[in-house]
């Protein structure tokens, strides 16, 4: 919008001047007289012209000379008016435009130059608007270059538009350069839009710099001291060197071989230390994980601290990758075991059924022993299905407000018949109030009845097992403890994967899933789920966090991209 504004501005103001030349020619042939070859050419005082072959003599030509100057004066002062109004506007952002950015020194000085121009060439202007309007000029083009008179003064005239053009421009681009003092302010003035003020901010930037450098140099570290004494002792060895003049010369020479061969010992030291990282990262790269770096490297010290401790990740990734390989090998194993146990008991009392001759009690019997395996073979498939689900993230958690405690009731209920024949006395410490959290309610079942299954199974007869919950407000926690019947050997993260049983023999029952499966589902609801294992003491620990959970209950789809 400012821009357009602009060109308007000057378009509009030299088409005002460019309309006022008509009158001006009537202003120039008011006391002009045109001379016969009868006239007496004695009696004729004033300005001689010769315009389109015919010849004027102008009385009291001054006269139009002081209009033309009148106007020059007037048009420029009104062009200053109008950029100045403009300039102020704000909202038009003018200023603003770096064409209107030039520097206030700068400024001045083309100022002082168009000035003097002025006072010197402003008579050559009034010439050239003068020689238009009268038609003198166009005359010495016809006669020149054989132009016809009407091409010769329109070509005057589209130069006179020009200059005008120019002058009204270079006028409004000063004025509204000056503008910027009022629409800036004066502070941000003097910083953005003057030499001095550049020199300042810059000298102020440069002081500031230097003094965060030297604020950040540590004066207490050894180094910085050994920097400083150095450069201490070379400025005092010069000084002392350049007051013997002419023998300064010798002393500068011995002195610079001095430094030479000592900062080449620096240097050599400093690359034997390099050579001895780059020789230990090169071993690393090969598969050395054992290599050592046992010398002082002085300023590469940190760098080793750093070079040792990725070598220790890379050792740890590597035992945690041959573990897993090792998991890998065994879960097939178990796998494999865990399958093939009850299917081969399926095979076999089939055949035994397909023979003749057996009673119907031995019939009834192998039909019930098939009913267990076949039973027990398709909890193990639902096992491997849902930790396969659980593993991948490809979970839709059904959330609603549940209740902890009435639903641990619910689970104890349910396998009270098991609880009752497992010999083990269970201390139950829960609450009388809800504790309410926003959970799937199967798969929260589901964690419960697996650690509850694991007790019963696993815990030593005789024993006590002990299950707690408590709500401090902010969090759940749900704990248990049991005493195992069998020596526990396993880590307590390595007791929650998959097909890893307490019962390393396997002659229990169970897919071994069940703890893996607890995990994956209370870590799928945003909980944390540790086990820990003291001598043959076995604790599970389950927390849940109100502040990292839903505020609502919705249907939620967990995917891998969570």
């Amino acid at each position: 919008m400012g821009v357009v504004l602009v060109l308007l501005t000057i378009i509009a103001m030299t088409a005002a001047v460019m309309a006022s030349y008509p009158w001006l020619k009537e202003q120039a042939f008011m006391n002009a007289e045109l001379i016969t070859s009868n006239s007496n050419y004695d009696v004729y005082e004033g300005y001689w012209m010769t315009i389109n072959g015919d010849e004027y003599l102008f009385h009291n030509f001054w006269k139009f000379e002081q209009i033309v100057a009148w106007m020059l004066l007037g048009f420029s002062f009104l062009t200053a008016a109008v950029a100045f109004i403009t300039g102020l506007i704000k909202p038009l952002g003018i200023t603003e435009r770096k064409f209107f950015a030039m520097p206030f020194e700068l400024l001045i000085l083309i100022g002082g130059c168009a000035l003097a121009f002025m006072s010197e060439g402003g008579y050559l202007v009034m010439e050239v608007v003068a020689g238009t309007v009268t038609g003198v000029f166009a005359s010495e083009l016809v006669r020149e270059l054989n132009f016809s008179y009407q091409q010769a003064y329109g070509i005057l005239m589209a130069g006179n538009a020009v200059m005008w053009a120019v002058g009204i421009t270079f006028i409004y681009w000063f004025v509204v350069s000056l503008d910027s003092i009022f629409t800036m302010g004066l502070t941000r003035w003097l910083k953005e839009r003057t030499i001095i003020g550049w020199l300042l901010m810059g000298g102020k930037n440069a002081v500031e710099k230097t003094c965060g450098l030297v604020g950040s140099v540590d004066f207490r570290d050894k180094q910085t001291k050994l920097l400083l004494k150095i450069v201490g002792i070379n400025f005092v060895l010069l000084t002392v060197i350049s007051c013997f003049w002419f023998f300064g010369i010798f002393g500068l020479m011995i002195y610079s071989v001095v430094l030479f061969f000592l900062l080449r010992r620096i240097y050599d030291g400093m690359q034997e230390k390099y050579e001895i990282l780059l020789q230990a990262t090169g071993k690393m790269a090969d598969g050395n994980l054992e290599v050592e770096i046992n010398e002082d490297l002085g300023v590469f010290e940190p760098l080793k601290g750093e070079i040792t401790k990725i070598r220790n990740g890379f050792k740890k990734a590597v035992e945690e990758e041959v573990k897993s390989q090792s998991m890998k090998t065994e879960l097939i194993t178990n796998v494999s075991h865990d399958l093939k146990t009850p299917l081969t008991a399926i095979i076999t009392y089939v055949n035994l059924l397909k023979k003749e001759g057996i009673t119907e009690e031995e019939r009834r019997n192998y039909i019930r022993i098939l009913d267990q395996k076949s039973m027990r073979l398709k909890s193990l498939i639902e096992d491997l299905f849902e930790i396969s689900k659980a593993n991948s993230n490809n979970v839709t958690l059904h959330l609603v407000e549940v209740d902890i405690v009435s639903l641990m009731k619910q689970v104890r209920l349910e396998l009270e018949d098991k609880i009752g024949r497992s010999q083990v006395e269970f201390r139950w410490n829960m609450p009388d109030d809800k504790a309410v959290l926003i959970l799937d309610s199967e798969k929260t079942y589901r964690v419960f009845e697996n650690l509850l299954v694991n007790i019963v199974k696993y815990a030593l007869p005789g024993t006590r097992a002990y299950v707690e919950i408590t709500d401090d407000g902010e969090t759940v926690m749900v704990s248990m403890k049991n005493i195992s019947a069998t020596e526990i050997s396993l880590e307590g993260r390595d007791i929650t994967d998959r097909f890893v049983r307490g019962d390393e023999s396997r002659n229990t029952e169970g897919s071994g899933l069940g703890l893996a499966i607890a995990r994956s589902f209370v870590e799928l609801q945003k909980g944390t789920m540790e086990v820990g294992i003291e001598a043959d003491l076995f604790k599970v620990k389950i927390e849940w966090d109100r502040n990292r959970m839903p505020d609502k209950a919705e249907d939620m789809f967990v995917n891998e991209a969570e």
